[in-house]
């Protein structure tokens, strides 16, 4: 393990921040543009609902997004402002964005912490924007949409020692921003009324309330102060609406809504007491307007008016339940979208109210959030040595568990039960038909046809299939024929059955063994290394040549890979000798073109040829799993580049299937997988079914690019879901889950959930529960409950030392007042009973919130309100267990993630950054070994040795430190040696790899990998670089940064840079992934530029196919 990370997300962003609607990507056309924290979707509007055509990422967290048309345009542009106080204008122009203008703002004199939130609003001439970045400052931002990168003149600079920072660039006033200060005032909403006024709503000093308007006046760069428009309102008062039409504005607060505008008395309704934070206004004179608030429920506003578009009176009513929103954009007919950073976001239809139904939402669409990610754990459920992430997600209402698996989901159209299948074919009614109709099914001594006629599969009877014999084969060929290969003939018959029109029969009517079939041509094997191959000409079959192989023939293959309907060679696959043959078609005596041998002494099982963007392969499977895949060059007569991988370890079977277009290559097995191609790499995904034994392609009209597969338990018709890195599975939860840990020996997920309420908490208050979950159905076995303000805050699943039985400890915490200074806590000890039941084994009393527990070498560690406990098990006479308390050690403030590594116990503070300390057995004490001398709030921590340990903090931070000493006074101290900007809240650190188990054995083994998961709803993955191959890839990401040209303009190195007060820091020894796999989406003339340095870079010491290799040996840890 090293100190050298790999950062790249396997799933990106999820949660909806920001949604806006406008003509960005053409005048003729209305798109939707949702902002998830780096990264940007762009969706069309169409008659079918949402079709998404561009997303992309940018350096920066996005805090605001603004679609807007400059003046004299008919296209929208897009006004983004990131967390690290950048803006950019982009424009769609020519299928590409286009950085129209960008630039920092800065303010003399005044720190610029990174934010989380800003309030912008675009004046109504659509020249300028009003911005929060600074705390009582209100920034005008002017952008120059005739210049590019404008950057700010520079008084001075300032170069320190890079581990101690370097000082920020001060910035003087810029042309392209104004920063007015608002003396003691803390900004809540701003609204820009007509000829330059900004009306600004503030708390003062003392904390009340006021709404107040400003004069903008851009030429003197001012903004003087005016009238006071309301001084005497409520206090949750939070939210104000510009209306479009009509010079006034909406002041939304908890209980009303008042329309105001000067110089006329204000109009008011009450309203249900909710948060109101989102809005749409959903036509142009603003006179209706969608409202969500931070319950989950959608309002309707209607502002009746004058025919001089005066404001007379206002009716608001509820709609009903949402998501809870984060914005709000209403699309057309009714249908509005719901953004939402707690939960899934949704398409949702108002419709109209009858006397049949109450309901007036109906969600007819949902856009899966798997943000915030409170908590995860990885299971092996399957047992085939691929984990599955079980995420703790969402909030209140929208809470939820996920399941995530690398691979693709099969939707289940259609089961039938039948037991015996040995293989299924689909035939079509005409051999240019496009869609099946027919499912050939083959068992041990006979064939039965099942013909769809409507939503039902029924038994055919009359066909020209001999059903008294086992089919080896069955397929479509010219001149609207079917053939049917069975172990005792070759049979060609009219695709309607009526007439047959060939039979051909092997000479001593020997047993036919394998066979496969094109829409020309028939090649058959009769044992003792016979083959034989059959043309079809003028409706008979006819040999057109023969041969004798020494070794024995196990599966064959002549899919048509250059020609549309036949093939040049034949694949072979061969055991005694395990290998693999190419035989050429065009010889009468098929003679052999290539041969490879296969290690091993297991017989190839299945064999294909099939071309994935527009390179062909020679596909094998053995009957242990293994799987070799060959290049086919030269006219498939050379085969090269051989790999090996494992998918499973039963026999495989391949069948090609089209999904969207697309060809794929299905894997049946006992591991059953999707064989795709991506970036000109063949890619593995597994599917969500446990066993496979075959499968064909079958698109009916009744299913369309549906498959049909053979399990144990029958027949099984489904379709692929989008082949995609992550298969994600939701299971809704009643409160919201905050922690989750996995118990083996009762196959249970231990849950922890909080029952979040607006309602005030009494003692009989739930405040939530510790409830188990069956780990394949995620049925809840059992539940406990907590009240008198007793709150369930960690739980793991251990094994005492000193006992046999796993059980889950569970920690609580109960204040006694506001400010915790007597709050209490227990320790429970669960046992799962046979009937699956929770059974209170022992509890212990704590001095204090108990708040993070976990096992350490067969005893219990726990985190006590800054002090670290560790208990030990002790068994009395009767047979009873109890924690007892071992020893404790103080430290520097309260913890909330701790990992252990050997006798190491780290533990990361919400204050103090890490602290390491070893226990000693002899002693039972614990001894502090190491310290991070640092101001951190860690999330997260995880040890990589007794030595590294990674963590993460609130600032979006990663770093790793070294044990080492310190030279001045020989104390040991934590040395920061790697450290990076990921950009996102990290609360969870778990060992494990999203990548398929069926890596090239003869390859080097990837090493173990870290998966995190965020907020946002992203998911990544931590992996170790030794020190040459770090030395590559950053050079070859600082080539990227030159060759590439950024999104907005926004710099990537000053993205990764760690960014604190004033303070900045380089980012050192991290590579970012994202960007490093991106060089596949390359151009090859970017590629090279980026092996020859080009544009102040320096040039790399290998080739294109080099670095293609070593991005793709990368991507194997997530995909």
């Amino acid at each position: 393990m090293t100190y050298h990370k790999y950062v790249v997300t396997a799933q990106k962003p999820t949660a909806t921040q920001f949604a806006v609607k406008g003509s960005f990507t053409s005048a003729t056309e209305m798109n939707l543009v949702l902002g998830k924290g780096t990264r940007i979707e762009i969706y069309t509007l169409r008659p079918d609902g949402l079709k998404s055509i561009l997303e992309f990422s940018i350096y920066g967290t996005i805090l605001s997004l603004q679609l807007y048309t400059p003046p004299g345009r008919d296209k929208a542009s897009l006004f983004i402002i990131t967390s690290r106080h950048k803006y950019c204008v982009l424009t769609f122009q020519h299928s590409q964005i286009i950085t129209e203008t960008s630039g920092e703002i800065g303010f003399p004199g005044q720190r610029r912490n990174e934010v989380n939130e800003t309030k912008a609003v675009l004046d109504p001439s659509g020249r300028y924007f009003a911005v929060t970045l600074y705390q009582s400052t209100v920034t005008i931002v002017i952008p120059d949409l005739e210049k590019t990168n404008i950057q700010p003149t520079l008084q001075r600079k300032i170069s320190l020692r890079a581990r101690d920072g370097r000082k920020r660039q001060a910035v003087q006033h810029a042309q392209d921003h104004i920063n007015v200060s608002l003396q003691d005032k803390y900004i809540v909403s701003l609204a820009f009324l007509q000829d330059n006024t900004l009306l600004i709503l503030y708390d003062d000093a003392l904390g009340r309330r006021f709404l107040q308007a400003f004069q903008l006046d851009i030429k003197n760069r001012t903004l003087q102060a005016g009238e006071m428009v309301m001084d005497y309102f409520e206090s949750d008062a939070n939210l104000l609406i510009t209306m479009p039409v009509g010079g006034g504005v909406l002041l939304i607060a908890g209980k009303f809504i008042r329309y105001l505008k000067p110089n006329q008395a204000p109009i008011a309704i009450g309203i249900r007491p909710s948060t109101i934070n989102s809005y749409s206004i959903m036509n142009e004179n603003g006179s209706r307007i969608l409202l969500g608030d931070t319950e989950g429920h959608l309002h309707y506003l209607t502002l009746t008016m004058s025919d001089q578009n005066q404001v007379e009176s206002l009716c608001f009513i509820g709609l009903g339940d949402i998501s809870i929103p984060s914005c709000l954009v209403y699309l057309e007919n009714d249908v509005v979208f719901v953004g939402s950073v707690l939960g899934d976001s949704q398409l949702v239809h108002i419709q109209p109210t009858d006397d049949t139904t109450d309901d007036i939402l109906k969600v007819i669409d949902e856009f899966p959030n798997l943000g915030p990610i409170n908590d995860f754990c990885v299971a092996d459920l399957d047992k085939q040595g691929q984990i599955q992430l079980i995420t703790c997600s969402g909030v209140a209402k929208d809470s939820s568990l996920r399941i995530i698996r690398n691979g693709v989901g099969l939707n289940e159209l259609a089961a039938i039960e039948i037991n015996g299948v040995k293989g299924v074919w689909a035939l079509r009614p005409s051999f240019h038909s496009v869609h099946h109709h027919i499912l050939v099914v083959s068992f041990m001594n006979q064939t039965r046809i099942l013909e769809l006629r409507g939503n039902t599969m029924s038994q055919m009877e009359g066909s020209g299939f001999d059903l008294q014999r086992r089919t080896l084969v069955a397929a479509n060929v010219i001149e609207d024929g079917v053939i049917q290969v069975t172990d005792q003939s070759v049979r060609l018959f009219e695709a309607n059955g009526q007439v047959l029109l060939d039979e051909w029969y092997p000479e001593g009517h020997v047993q036919i063994t394998v066979a496969a079939v094109n829409p020309t041509q028939c090649v058959v094997s009769i044992g003792f290394g016979k083959l034989i191959a059959l043309k079809i000409e003028q409706g008979k079959l006819v040999v057109t040549g023969m041969t004798h192989l020494e070794n024995e023939v196990s599966c064959i293959d002549i899919s048509p890979i250059d020609e549309p309907h036949s093939s040049s060679v034949v694949a072979v696959g061969m055991w005694k000798t395990v290998g693999v043959m190419l035989l050429s078609l065009q010889d009468k005596d098929l003679s052999i073109i290539t041969q490879e041998t296969l290690s091993g002494t297991v017989m190839p099982r299945s064999i294909l040829m099939a071309k994935f963007e527009n390179i062909c392969y020679l596909l094998v499977a053995l009957g242990d799993g293994q799987f070799y895949n060959f290049k086919l060059v030269e006219h498939q007569t050379v085969l090269v580049d051989k790999k090996r991988s494992f998918l499973g370890k039963l026999p495989i079977h391949l069948s090609t299937f089209t999904s969207n277009g697309t060809t794929h290559v299905f894997a049946a097995s006992d591991k059953p997988s999707v064989i795709h191609s991506r970036n000109q790499k063949l890619v593995y995904s597994n599917v969500n079914l446990k066993e496979v034994r075959c499968g064909t392609f079958f698109n009916s009209a009744t299913f369309p690019d549906a498959v049909a597969l053979t399990t144990k338990d029958g027949l099984l018709i489904g379709q692929m879901e989008e082949i995609q890195k992550l298969h994600i599975t939701k299971i809704p939860t009643t409160d919201t889950p905050r922690r989750i840990t996995y118990q083996e020996s009762s196959k249970t997920f231990g849950v922890v959930t909080e029952r979040i309420t607006s309602e005030a908490y009494v003692s009989t208050t739930t405040t939530g529960g510790f409830e188990i979950l069956d780990e394949q159905t995620f049925k809840v076995m059992d539940r406990i409950y907590f009240k008198q303000f007793e709150r369930p805050l960690a739980a793991v699943s251990m094994q005492f030392e000193s006992d046999v039985n796993e059980y889950y400890i569970l920690a609580t915490g109960r204040d006694s007042d506001a400010f915790e200074n007597e709050s209490i806590g227990r320790v429970m000890v669960f046992q799962v009973t046979p009937d699956r039941k929770l059974r209170l084994v022992s509890q212990v009393k704590t001095e204090g919130m108990a708040e993070y527990v976990r096992p350490f070498q067969g005893k219990l560690i726990t985190s006590i309100e800054g002090m670290l406990h560790v208990y030990r098990w002790d068994i009395n006479t009767y047979g009873n267990g109890q924690l007892v308390s071992e020893c404790c050690k103080r430290l520097p403030s309260i913890t909330e993630t701790i990992t252990t590594f050997n006798n190491v116990i780290v533990a990361g503070d919400m204050a103090y950054s890490i602290v390491a300390l070893e226990y000693e057995p002899k002693t039972q004490s614990l001894v502090e070994v190491a310290a991070h001398e640092r101001l951190k709030e860690v999330l997260a921590v995880e040890a990589v040795n007794e030595n590294l340990f990674i963590a993460a903090e609130r600032e979006g931070h990663l770093f790793v430190v070294e044990k080492c000493q310190d030279d001045m006074n020989d104390e040991p101290l934590l040395e920061t040696v790697s450290v990076w900007h990921l950009g996102e809240i990290v609360r969870r650190f778990r060992f494990g790899s999203l990548g398929m188990n069926n890596v090239d054995p003869d390859s080097s083994p990837v090493a173990p990998s870290l998966i995190f998961a965020t907020a946002s709803g992203a998911i990544g993955v931590v992996a170790d670089l030794s020190q040459e191959r770090f030395k590559l890839l950053d050079q070859m990401q600082y080539n990227m940064n030159k060759v590439i040209k950024s999104i907005g303009e926004l710099s990537h190195s000053d993205w990764r840079s760690i960014s604190i007060m004033d303070r900045k820091d380089e980012a050192i020894n991290f590579i970012d992934g994202d960007l490093i796999e991106s060089f596949l989406d390359l151009t090859p003339q970017q590629m090279q530029g980026v092996l020859d340095g080009q544009h102040g870079g320096r040039k790399l010491d290998s080739t294109i196919e080099d670095l293609c290799k070593v991005v793709e040996e990368l991507m194997s840890v997530h995909s």
